[in-house]
């Protein structure tokens, strides 16, 4: 696993969060109160995070699109956007990759100003936190989204999306299912990337392709899905994410650190719409 202090310093774009507020203090003598399998204000603690994978990496993933799709300014919203799922993938790891997908949906709206655009996300991104059972914990989000989208609040609908996956990866913490968590940041990644290369494949600069060279971020996806399940290693999803991800890293990255040209950005794009295409496809 790479380091989080490493992951942090080669990540494009750095997002910082407020540390979380410090527990109360228990009373002296407590009384004894059941723990839900799911709580609805998950409460984790720096250990757990690390035996689980999870690191300052994993959480703002999807949030650090917002800052390269700032850098792409002015965004042209309808050569890049998609239609939204119109119905949850019946496999949890599709679902997973989905939902962060649908989160990078957001931010793209978000950066464009796209007013009509959010209510229709924030529905999707409730109806797919249901999907993996973590509803409760978006529904609030999914509230707020629509509230402060009425008065195009765009810096307030920003940090309810990023709040939206660190509850999402709240709730997959207390299940115990760290893969889950990964795949929600894997398929924002994804789909960023998709939108990113579009953008940059019409209207190229060198600046903007520099984005593309994320060497860091290719190998820690590449080293979380190598650790998954072994089942799903055998689906042909598995390997779509792999050989696509060596693909993406052998078109981005150089040895000798040079930016990737516009014929590289254009298959890029190829690659990242392809895996998105499959995420969206049953097997």
């Amino acid at each position: 696993m790479i380091h989080r202090t490493a992951v942090a310093a080669l990540t494009f774009a750095a997002l910082s969060f407020a540390p979380a507020e410090s527990a109360a203090q228990k009373p002296a003598n407590p009384a004894p109160r059941a723990v839900p399998a799911v709580p609805a204000k998950p409460s984790v603690s720096d250990h757990m995070r690390e035996e689980l994978g999870i690191n300052e990496f994993t959480t703002p993933s999807i949030a650090v699109l917002l800052k390269a799709l700032t850098a792409l300014r002015p965004v042209p919203y309808d050569e890049v956007a998609r239609e939204l799922p119109a119905q949850n993938p019946a496999d949890r790891a599709r679902l997973a990759l989905s939902t962060g997908a649908v989160i990078a949906d957001g931010f793209l709206a978000v950066v464009a100003e796209k007013q009509s655009r959010i209510e229709p996300i924030a529905r999707a991104l409730l109806r797919q936190a249901k999907g993996l059972g973590v509803g409760e914990h978006v529904t609030r989000h999914s509230r707020s989204i629509l509230e402060k989208a009425l008065v195009k609040n765009w810096t307030g609908i920003h940090t309810e999306l990023t709040g939206t996956q660190r509850d999402v990866e709240g709730g997959m913490m207390a299940l115990r299912d760290e893969e889950i968590s990964h795949l929600v940041a894997l398929g924002g990644w994804w789909r960023g990337l998709e939108i990113s290369s579009g953008i940059l494949s019409a209207h190229y600069t060198t600046d903007g392709a520099t984005l593309m060279a994320q060497p860091a971020v290719i190998d820690y996806f590449t080293d979380r899905i190598s650790t998954m399940n072994p089942n799903f290693k055998k689906t042909k999803l598995w390997a779509g994410l792999n050989d696509n991800l060596a693909e993406v890293r052998k078109l981005a990255v150089k040895p000798d650190k040079a930016v990737p040209s516009v014929e590289e950005v254009k298959a890029i794009r190829v690659l990242a719409k392809a895996m998105n295409d499959l995420i969206a496809t049953a097997e």
